[in-house]
């Protein structure tokens, strides 16, 4: 089975929170060592617990909640969700530690052991903190806020990344003929499956601009590695893959299966941190120009994946994406005109 970008991060992440859960909770056995209590018998009871708890939370909100409970769940506010998740927690959070020092020490399976009371408060605040930490993960991305915790882009930095315009189509005429608070719930919905394809291709998701998603990718210069600058090619025909799986749920719930438009272009973009109390990551440059563009030029060409030369010559394609030269084209605001390549799905081989 092999596993996506997105799922590997997803395991570091669980494998990282589960082993600090495991310390913190070593860590509090020992300053609650009785008389008695052997030293390693208290380590490995809190570490298991902490290790068990953290697994059971941050496990389901990586692969539960995604995928089942927060379909439902995220249509909750933020507040309300949080304390549902809570509730659930608590519950899995009490029973490890009934069960687990019943293991260790042969203690009564209890709700009303000595310490328990203790025990519960410190466990389900520990909970609270990994709960909140994950809606927040949800709300900003990963990828932003270690950024913003770390102060990587605390000063605009230059790197060299890929990046993807893709913006519904027909937006207006569908908003007309639904009403705009159904368009925004189609609208939830769509973007729910394309962001699960970019982060399965290993993209993060920039920003969502009225009904365009923006996505980037990091530029591999390496030629022996030009593979991997492919993702994002093969990213947006996995978006059309998963709006076509997903067509008859989007028609029975919004009536309508959108379609979408998509630029992709590559090379230098400035990032760096603005704003003030509220911040954000903003990304800047021609490049961020340039692919929006080339978006814009899927209506004149009748094409809707258009990528642009410099991208496509900087990877190397898997056989199942067929290219298409779609001429020379000198776009809006631009001094030198720019080679555009149409993208398409192709049973074997591609054409370059």
């Amino acid at each position: 089975m092999r596993l996506t970008p997105s799922t590997l991060q997803q395991l570091r992440l669980l494998g990282l929170l589960v082993a600090v859960s495991a310390a913190v909770g070593a860590a509090y056995s020992l300053v609650r060592l009785g008389p008695g209590d052997g030293v390693l018998l208290a380590v490995a009871s809190g570490a298991s617990i902490g290790a068990t708890i953290s697994a059971c939370i941050t496990g389901f909100e990586l692969f539960g909640a995604g995928r089942g409970f927060a379909q439902g769940g995220r249509r909750l506010p933020f507040a309300a969700a949080l304390l549902l998740r809570m509730a659930v927690y608590g519950a899995a959070t009490l029973a490890a530690l009934v069960v687990l020092p019943w293991v260790w020490y042969g203690r009564a399976l209890s709700l009303l052991r000595p310490g328990i009371a203790g025990d519960a408060v410190f466990s389900l605040a520990a909970s609270f903190v990994v709960v909140s930490l994950m809606s927040i993960v949800r709300l900003i991305g990963p990828g932003t806020l270690a950024s913003l915790l770390t102060g990587r882009y605390y000063r605009p930095r230059e790197e060299a990344r890929i990046v993807l315009f893709l913006d519904i189509v027909g937006s207006t005429g569908i908003a007309e003929r639904i009403g705009d608070v159904a368009f925004h719930a189609l609208l939830s919905d769509t973007f729910t499956i394309l962001s699960r394809a970019v982060t399965d291709a290993g993209g993060q998701v920039y920003r969502y601009v009225g009904d365009a998603m923006i996505a980037t990718w990091p530029l591999c210069p390496v030629p022996e590695k030009a593979a991997e600058n492919a993702r994002a090619l093969e990213c947006v025909l996995a978006c059309r893959a998963a709006l076509d799986a997903a067509a008859s749920v989007l028609q029975r719930r919004h009536g309508h299966v959108p379609a979408f438009r998509a630029g992709l272009h590559a090379g230098p973009v400035v990032a760096g941190e603005v704003g003030g109390f509220k911040r954000e990551i903003a990304l800047l440059g021609d490049t961020m120009n340039t692919a929006a563009r080339i978006e814009s030029a899927c209506r004149d060409t009748g094409r809707p994946i258009l990528a642009s030369r410099t991208l496509v010559d900087a990877c190397i394609l898997p056989p199942d994406i067929g290219v298409t030269d779609a001429g020379t084209h000198l776009l809006r605001g631009k001094r030198e005109p720019i080679e555009l390549i149409a993208l398409e799905r192709v049973a074997s081989g591609n054409t370059r």
